[in-house]
């Protein structure tokens, strides 16, 4: 989860209630942030080195 990008722009999340409501993309969900593969890797590889 740490190696995810994060991303701070408004996104369209409408509603039956409110159909132009937006939510910052960052709390779209549990990490706030998107998967990033070769961050991962990177990151994956240095903590099986240290070890």
């Amino acid at each position: 989860m740490d190696s995810g990008l994060e991303y701070k722009i408004e996104v369209n999340t409408p509603t039956e209630d409110n159909k132009n409501k937006t939510t910052p993309f960052n709390q779209l969900s549990k990490s706030g942030k998107v998967l990033n593969a070769y961050n991962a890797l990177i990151m994956a590889d240095s903590i099986s080195k240290s070890n």
